[in-house]
């Protein structure tokens, strides 16, 4: 069976016409697969499998595994069998190991119970690290996938492809809101009502949010597809987090180290990830390498080494941003990670050094809202909060302080050992933006790094929120004021392909005219590329 076939026929059996993201009916003492399965961090020889077993109660299951060379499972060339059981919400996860290298593999889990039948999951395909020479490498990059606001189309385009090597996820995976707070407006219209309705912070609260991600079938059909390489970003444990807390914890919700630890726990069950290092569990950043051409290092601006933003709590004033801003001793990757990735760069020896990492790196800077927006427009924003960005956006400053705007000595640290690199791509998500643009540091006329930012796969975005005078206003205005962007779009949601070969890296951006309605047309918005070697040149 060719690839492009496996493709379809898998997609045919995740998406049976009227059971859009229900879990399909099965007798009530039958073992089954409801939540597909999963694969990633690919090594030369290994791969990590994943699925989980719905239908038992308290029991420990075994789960038989095997990888095969083709579709059919007719050669397998590697099989076993592991146990799982409520301590680990009966989540199944393999380290598959002993299988060859740079090739696409096949594989499925079964179990049965006495007296029952042999129950199998549906067949997934995957992709183990190639070694040596390596002519072309091509991943989908995803981030921010709000499930009640809108259908996963991008997952589903993303699953369709049959050339590409790996999905690099760059967090958002899941979001941890209830129903009624961010981005539900639409949840109970589109049938995607937040499981369960309340926030998400016990672990028993996040297992759920997590199963019922999984059970959408175009996320299913995406990680049956691909090989996954993810990272996490706050929307797994709370908006705007940092390594002591977040915006969205307040203390009457319990202690901050409980929720950061079941978010990590849930997390590590329910994602295709490899255990972390040396036990440690708050440590995600990693590396894998495709051949002698691209390095790729996945980093955590999210929880390991952040300082606190410098505009979170109460009562912050502007003297208070401002000392922060020019505090050199903040970091936003902690000095062990800026040390690791040091070391990584140094030893990379491949053309290309990809760095995937959740939030934007440019320096970008506010343009003033106040012409930019019709403040007695319908908005998803009350007024009153429309009105303090109008004020927050006077004298041009840094965009989202959330971002490496603000940690601006630790950018420039950063930057500093990018700039050891050949040929650095920065890859980012976060802002529900797709942008592109060159890293250029303070008092450099050149660039030292390019990044290219994928936009969300359903949240929403500045176009939905700020209730602007023409459609692109704020865009455009964003542009203008900042010349070091290439590219930026703000209305539409979708995923960014990026593809690298001797020459050169280029990416391409795939945009949804809607994730509102379950028809869609998909498009390339823009292509741009880097030539290897001329990084220094920019974007183009």
């Amino acid at each position: 069976m060719k690839r492009r076939s496996f493709v379809g026929s898998l997609l045919a059996g995740l998406l049976p016409p009227g059971t859009r993201a229900a879990e399909r009916p099965s007798p009530a003492d039958r073992l089954r697969f409801a939540h597909g399965v999963a694969s990633g961090d690919p090594g030369t020889d290994r791969i990590i499998l994943w699925t989980r077993i719905s239908g038992a109660v308290d029991e420990t299951i075994a789960v038989d595994w095997q990888v095969a060379s083709d579709p059919g499972m007719d050669r397998v060339i590697r099989d076993g069998m592991v146990e799982t059981g409520p301590y680990r919400d009966f989540t199944v996860k393999v380290d598959a190991g002993g299988l060859p290298a740079g090739e696409t593999l096949y594989y499925r889990f079964s179990t049965s119970r006495p007296g029952e039948r042999v129950v199998q999951s549906v067949v997934g395909r995957t992709r183990t690290l190639p070694e040596g020479p390596l002519a072309t490498a091509r991943f989908a990059v995803a981030s921010c996938a709000n499930h009640p606001y809108g259908y996963f189309h991008a997952y589903r385009e993303i699953s369709k492809r049959d050339d590409i090597d790996a999905v690099i996820h760059l967090g958002d995976y899941i979001y941890e809101y209830g129903l009624g707070g961010y981005a539900t407006e639409r949840a109970e219209a589109l049938g995607r009502v937040p499981e369960p309705t309340h926030e998400a912070i016990s672990l028993d609260d996040l297992r759920q949010r997590h199963a019922q991600y999984k059970r959408d079938p175009d996320l299913m059909a995406l990680h049956a597809a691909h090989p996954m390489i993810a990272v996490w970003d706050d929307h797994e444990i709370a908006n705007d987090a940092w390594r002591g807390g977040a915006q969205n914890h307040q203390p009457e919700e319990g202690s901050w180290a409980a929720r950061r630890d079941a978010a990590i726990q849930a997390w590590l069950e329910w994602m295709p990830v490899r255990a972390a290092h040396d036990g440690d569990r708050t440590r995600i950043f990693r590396r894998f390498d495709y051949g002698d051409l691209l390095t790729l290092l996945m980093l955590d601006t999210r929880l390991y080494g952040r300082d606190r933003q410098p505009d979170a709590g109460e009562g912050v004033t502007p003297e208070m941003v401002e000392n922060a801003m020019a505090d050199g001793t903040r970091r936003l990757l902690g000095r062990e990670q800026e040390q690791w990735l040091r070391e990584q760069i140094d030893g990379a020896g491949t053309t290309w050094q990809v760095i995937g990492q959740q939030v934007m790196v440019s320096p970008t800077r506010s343009p003033d809202l106040e012409p930019l927006l019709d403040l007695d427009r319908d908005s998803m924003l009350p007024r009153e909060q429309l009105e303090q960005y109008v004020a927050m956006s006077k004298g041009n400053p840094p965009m989202l302080l959330d971002t490496w705007n603000g940690y601006p000595r630790a950018r420039r640290d950063f930057l500093e050992d990018v700039s050891r690199a050949s040929n650095p791509v920065i890859l980012s998500g976060d802002l529900h933006t797709s942008m592109a643009g060159d890293l250029i540091p303070d008092g450099a006329d050149a660039p030292v790094a390019v990044e290219l930012m994928t936009g969300s796969i359903t949240s929403p975005g500045f176009a939905e929120y700020l209730p602007e005078v023409r459609a692109g206003a704020v865009c455009d205005a964003t542009l203008a004021l900042n010349p070091s962007l290439a590219y930026m779009e703000t209305d539409r949601r979708g995923w960014l392909c990026v593809s690298f070969d001797r020459e050169q890296c280029t990416a391409e951006w795939h945009l949804l005219d809607t994730v509102q309605r379950e028809n869609y047309v998909s498009a390339i918005d823009r292509t741009l590329s880097v030539r290897a070697g001329g990084i220094a040149r920019g974007l183009g």
